[in-house]
């Protein structure tokens, strides 16, 4: 409050909410007065002019002014301090679960005023201030290091889990919603029915346009007479939902629900066309450099109904094929992402300029080793022919030369 309060008359008082006003502190004559409400954890010191409260409690928070008096009662300083007492942050819990389409991850503490901050391998996902608890969503797929960071004004602390892609997933639908259901080959399926399954009769069938579709009839929330699904075990209901454990592909197709009441009149009847798919499985990317100056980049899955995506060092590509050509000398990071109704993945590389291609090496050898044999070639032959060209002229000439000697001889 000052730099040394000796000799000093000193009031330090907290305004209170119904406009009263609290002296805590009392300094004159060199003697220390405290309130009560203070004074078994608090200690003044005059060196410094300092107030030091130990233990603070919330009830410490507020509004405090100091004035500062002169010897003949006149006052030479006033000034306010708001004063706000937060509780630190406690431990912080991070826990995750999964659910269909995404997963959620929950992070809570004790404390005041908390704010929150997510990172994911490194790279923030959200922040914002919250009080008790947050959650972020995460593709099911996520795999990686996932960090909660909590602070408020007085302190700070963190938790880093580890989560992996979610195991087999329960997937709702209901009856006549107008979308297809999707559901994941070998994940459990629920289909939502009635609220209240004991007081109506219900019967689904699939829809074959025959007269011998399978039927399912369930009275009193138990399933009677079910030739529908052969009796699995693995198919129950619950509370008016159809469980499906395990579902595979031949529970695709088109079903319709209708429920009766106890008097046998029609309440309700829907259709839902299911479509049972293969998940994503892992993702691999190749790359391979062709000697035209293109580098190929392919990416494969296992699952059904793929929807391929790129992007180059964050930039998007082209969309919808398994693979897309780029020029020779792209350099970076390259995200093949792969998707269908029911799951989701990617996967990124890194991709340099492609190399001198061995194989266009050895065939550009080839190729200057079968020019330079045709060049000697020729050149041999242009040779061969000029010096049999020179010995039939010097043939000649002798031939002609002897001719005419002999024609002198005779005459």
């Amino acid at each position: 409050m000052v730099q040394d309060a000796h000799n000093l008359e000193l009031h330090l008082y907290k305004e209170l909410l119904d406009s009263r006003e609290l002296e805590v502190l009392q300094i004159k004559n060199n003697k220390e007065k405290t309130h009560e409400s203070i004074r078994n954890r608090s200690e003044f010191i005059f060196e410094n002019g300092t107030l030091i409260i130990n233990r603070v409690i919330r009830a410490d928070s507020g509004n405090y002014r100091l004035e500062l008096y002169r010897s003949d009662g006149s006052r030479t300083f006033k000034k306010h301090l708001p004063v706000n007492i937060e509780a630190p942050i406690g431990s912080v819990e991070v826990s995750t679960s999964c659910s269909s389409n995404q997963r959620s991850v929950s992070c809570s503490s004790d404390g005041d005023q908390i704010i929150y901050s997510w990172t994911l391998n490194g790279e923030i996902l959200e922040q914002g201030p919250m009080n008790g608890k947050t959650t972020s969503q995460l593709d099911e797929g996520t795999d990686g290091n996932i960090s909660c960071s909590v602070k408020n004004h007085i302190s700070h602390t963190q938790k880093t889990i580890r989560v992996e892609p979610c195991p087999a997933l329960d997937w709702f639908c209901w009856f006549d919603q107008s979308d297809p259901c999707y559901a994941a080959l070998g994940d459990n399926l629920n289909l939502l029915m009635v609220l209240d399954a004991r007081k109506y009769d219900l019967i689904i069938k699939r829809i074959n346009n025959t007269h011998n579709d399978p039927v399912c009839r369930i009275k009193n929330d138990r399933m009677r007479e079910c030739d529908l699904y052969n009796n699995r075990p693995e198919v129950t209901v619950i509370n008016g939902t159809l469980i499906i454990k395990r579902v595979n592909r031949a529970d695709s197709g088109n079903y319709r629900l209708t429920v009766y009441n106890s008097d046998g009149t029609e309440t309700f009847h829907g259709d839902l066309q299911v479509i049972v798919e293969a998940p994503i499985g892992s993702v691999e990317v190749s790359i391979i450099c062709s000697s035209s100056g293109v580098m190929r980049v392919s990416c494969s899955s296992e699952g059904d109904q793929l929807l391929y995506s790129w992007t180059l060092n964050g930039d998007p590509l082209m969309d919808g094929n398994s693979s897309i050509d780029l020029d020779e000398e792209t350099d970076g990071d390259i995200s093949c992402s792969v998707k269908n109704h029911v799951s989701h993945t990617q996967k990124t590389i890194r991709v340099k300029p492609c190399p001198v291609s061995e194989v266009f090496v050895l065939v550009w050898c080839f190729q200057l080793m079968v020019l330079l044999g045709l060049l000697g070639g020729f050149h041999i032959y242009m040779r061969h022919t000029s010096g049999e060209k020179r010995e039939d002229q010097k043939l000649r000439i002798r031939r002609f030369r002897e001719r005419q000697e002999h024609a002198a001889e005779d005459s």
